[in-house]
């Protein structure tokens, strides 16, 4: 099962973790193989090279509890400490004692070198604060969204209260003018049903005491991923990656170099519905990215729109702000994979 993955052009892909990095002169590299066995050149930089690496590695994901003498030598020690982080972080079955270039080893090593916090997000207090304070514009977000949802569905005569201006939001967004009465009401109790799911999120148990929401693990340098479907996932974890699918995760190098609390906010509001899905089971996916003023959403068909992870994320942000105006953060982008 591949993760949805918000890369740092803000555009959704279904694609692989832990094997991009960022471009950056910062990752170390080296030229020939390093460690033992027949492919092990072991030249003088390279050795010093993962040497320095491996000192900057906390024992507790694999570095050298005590600090290896950058000599250059490959020797007893070196070798040791090559084979024990590739056991931490691989097991048995990765743990081959040689270093090549452009490997999983030496991937692995930059991912924890140049990830912005430690790799237990549970212990970092400053990583739950921003959180927090992201999670309560969230929170705000669904609620009111829950409430102009149920406002567009009260029974029509007497007084108005607000049910006109609940359903006009809801025509800009899921353009469900274009339906039948019939229809219109259904693809309401649908959308009124993905944000009880999006309650349901902001209930469930996490590390960071925010609900389903984890400072990713892996060191991986995008904005944010999850598993479609995530929350029906329940216990189940990756079999390759060993971590838990009903989790959403945040970006250490990219969400948390944000400042912006209200992008940060809109961010996890889009990753919560592929989370949650389609009442009966459908993939709420990326058909296209942006406010509904752009073209990449005013093109877009009913279905296609029910289906959208932006369009349930830019309503729950006119719904909080009452404001119809595209904000800023809002960038549009087809979602071509």
């Amino acid at each position: 099962m591949k993760p949805i993955v918000m890369d740092n052009d803000q555009v959704c892909r279904k694609d692989n973790i832990l094997g991009s990095l960022p471009p950056s002169d910062q990752l170390i590299s080296i030229d020939l193989p390093v460690g033992t066995g027949v492919l092990a050149k072991n030249l003088d930089s390279d050795v010093r090279t993962i040497q320095k690496a491996l000192n900057q590695i906390k024992p507790i994901h694999g570095g050298p509890t005590v600090a290896l003498v950058v000599d250059g030598k490959c020797g007893p020690k070196t070798n040791s400490a090559i084979w024990n982080f590739q056991f931490k972080q691989f097991k048995a079955k990765g743990a081959d004692g040689v270093i090549e270039p452009g490997k999983q080893t030496i991937q692995r090593i930059n991912q924890l070198l140049f990830s912005n916090a430690p790799v237990d997000p549970s212990v970092n207090a400053e990583i739950r604060a921003k959180v927090v304070q992201h999670f309560s514009i969230v929170a705000r977000s669904v609620h009111a969204a829950q409430a102009t949802v149920l406002m567009a569905n009260a029974p029509e005569g007497g007084l108005d209260f607000g049910r006109s201006r609940a359903n006009d939001r809801l025509d800009r967004h899921f353009a469900l003018n274009t339906l039948s009465p019939a229809a219109r009401a259904q693809a309401i109790r649908d959308i009124h049903g993905v944000y009880t799911m999006y309650s349901n999120v902001l209930l469930m148990p996490g590390a960071l005491g925010t609900g389903a929401f984890e400072a990713d693990p892996t060191g991986d340098p995008r904005i944010a991923f999850t598993f479609g479907n995530g929350f029906f996932l329940q216990g189940a974890v990756h079999p390759e990656k060993n971590i838990p699918l009903d989790r959403i995760y945040l970006g250490r190098r990219a969400f948390f170099a944000i400042n912006d609390s209200e992008f940060c906010a809109f961010i996890m509001l889009h990753e919560m519905a592929h989370f949650v899905g389609f009442p009966g089971g459908g993939l709420i996916d990326d058909n296209g990215r942006g406010w509904f003023t752009d073209d990449t959403i005013s093109k877009l068909s009913v279905r296609q729109r029910l289906l959208n992870a932006d369009s349930y994320a830019t309503f729950a942000v006119e719904c909080r702000t009452g404001d119809p105006k595209k904000p800023p953060y809002v960038k549009a982008a087809t979602t071509s994979r």
